[in-house]
């Protein structure tokens, strides 16, 4: 997962520079609207029966875990693997669909998904505001049960969440002006 992590956090650096260098406040509510709009996305796509879309949108939203990890210098994998550390993506979603309680309601995910994401974003609002919360704990609370919820869908699924990471992370680089270059101060062809 750490691995991830780090891969994430590459990417941020050569492609969303302008949220990189957000200070941390805006950049939690940055990614907090993603997960609202990830949250719409979950519906539309049961109601639709779209399984593409919805497979991107649970790839999109681990993407979004990730991200929010690194701001919150978060160690996912130490986390959630402490007493099984070689566990494989699959293995822990399994453990943590049958911890959770994941069931065949289509709205399963959307569900967990709208309630995490709107605890985070009362976390950003409260900010904010300066309410007496504890923010960080909080907010690293929240990605923790939203990146559980989403391992737990894609293993439920048989989705190989490591490869659908690579491919859309790909496939969003691709379409930078700069991918080019980016890629050959990386050893790839300029």
């Amino acid at each position: 997962m750490l691995t991830l992590q780090w891969a994430q956090l590459k990417h941020d650096e050569a492609y969303h520079k302008d949220i990189v260098i957000l200070p941390l406040a805006q950049r939690m509510k940055h990614m907090a609207l993603h997960n609202a709009k990830y949250t719409a996305y979950f519906l539309a796509a049961v109601d639709d029966g779209d399984e593409v879309r919805f497979q991107r949108t649970l790839t999109d939203a681990f993407i979004i875990c990730l991200a929010v990890a690194n701001t919150l210098n978060q160690h996912l994998g130490r986390e959630l693997t402490a007493s099984n550390p070689d566990r494989s993506l699959l293995e822990l979603g399994n453990a943590l669909a049958g911890t959770l309680g994941r069931d065949d309601d289509p709205l399963w995910i959307m569900r967990q998904y709208c309630k995490h994401s709107g605890q985070l974003a009362k976390l950003c609002e409260a900010w904010d505001h300066l309410e007496d919360l504890q923010f960080r704990s909080g907010m690293h609370q929240c990605n923790l049960s939203l990146v559980s919820a989403v391992l737990a869908e894609a293993a439920a699924r048989g989705i190989d969440l490591a490869a659908a990471y690579r491919e859309r992370i790909r496939a969003v680089e691709a379409r930078s002006i700069f991918d080019s270059f980016t890629r050959a101060g990386a050893g790839g062809e300029a």
